[in-house]
């Protein structure tokens, strides 16, 4: 569930908002503040979801609380408290990033639908996160093993949606987010030793659009090319020799292929699947059966030596196996084939 941060110099107001959030039953945790100061250093501490502030309180002001919040690119949804005669406050607490206002008395008929908008938002956020996190991985992968048609998919996507933003501050921090996690990823692989140009100092002085982080991006794959005396990685052709050699083994895994290639599991997944127009699981059990057809046709083979020899641990599951990918028991395929 959700927090939320109460600021306002007037207990009565804190104490009669915080039990109408209560009755909200969407939030797990609500606190409350009589000044600015107290609440931004709790804030800035223990992010809360939502902070809703007033205008007019004594040692730092809500204008003053919304700009440090935003100052300190904290993500927290803000809601701004105001009598009639603050409008023009509230007004400038927008440029601040604030997300809604509410003139006081507030009632749950105002209220409810505020918060549901600002959970709604959260949500969303969270959603976006979480994508970005599975793009840098499948894109950091896609330049590990140079393959620059992933990697400009990847960069179409991620610009048609996860840095199609409002503003270019906004841009500006996504794209330093990407790059840091692009390089701690690649780094700690621990074979070459990635950097980025410094893109922007502290003051963000110097500005970066999506182009310059692409150029980047491939500027790093021309690196990693000079590295390996300009050998792509051929995922695939490794892959299928890997699993060709271990075929029948019993522990022969997604993961355990995944790993040996220095790739995610999920990822792997992935470009086998768009590579070979099969699972790794179907290009597995098609290689065995194949060569379970081929034992078969030796009439000398006992069908319970054939079980173990193609990586099946027990007679039943390989006969299940079998008949599902050809139509036939292991005993109807020998009669088949003139065999008793």
């Amino acid at each position: 569930m959700a927090r939320i941060c109460i600021v306002d110099d007037e207990p009565i107001i804190g104490v009669g908002l915080g039990i109408l959030i209560d009755e909200y039953k969407r939030f797990s945790e609500i606190v409350t503040f009589t000044d600015g100061e107290s609440a931004l250093s709790h804030i800035t501490a223990n992010p809360p979801d939502v902070v809703m502030t007033d205008i007019r309180m004594p040692r730092m002001d809500g204008l003053e609380l919304c700009r440090h919040i935003q100052g300190l690119k904290i993500p927290t949804k803000v809601v701004v408290l105001s009598g009639y005669g603050d409008f023009a406050y509230a007004q400038k607490c927008m440029s601040y990033g604030v997300q809604e206002y509410l003139l006081k008395p507030i009632t749950e008929i105002e209220l409810y639908p505020v918060l549901d908008k600002m959970l709604s938002m959260r949500e969303a956020a969270l959603v976006s996160f979480t994508h970005f996190e599975s793009w840098i991985d499948h894109l950091e992968e896609a330049i590990w093993i140079m393959d620059k048609v992933q990697v400009d998919e990847l960069l179409e996507e991620g610009k048609l949606t996860l840095f199609h933003v409002d503003t270019e501050l906004q841009l500006h921090q996504r794209v330093s987010d990407a790059i840091r996690l692009l390089l701690k990823k690649l780094n700690a692989r621990g074979t070459y030793r990635m950097e980025a140009k410094p893109f922007a100092d502290e003051n963000m002085a110097i500005a970066i659009t999506y182009e310059g982080f692409q150029a980047e991006i491939r500027c790093w794959i021309g690196r990693l090319s000079e590295y390996r005396n300009h050998e792509r990685i051929d995922v695939l052709e490794a892959a299928i020799q890997f699993i060709d050699e271990h075929l029948f083994d019993e522990e022969l895994t997604l993961d355990k292929v995944a790993g040996k290639l220095g790739l995610t599991p999920t990822y792997f997944s992935h470009y086998f699947k768009k590579h070979t127009n099969e699972t790794f699981v179907q290009h597995r059990m098609r290689k065995r059966i194949d060569r379970a057809k081929q034992l078969l046709a030796v009439p000398h083979y006992k069908i319970i030596d054939i079980v173990a020899e193609v990586g099946y641990e027990s007679y039943p599951h390989f006969t299940r196996v079998f008949k599902k990918a050809t139509g036939y028991s292991p005993t109807e395929y020998r009669g088949l084939l003139g065999i008793k």
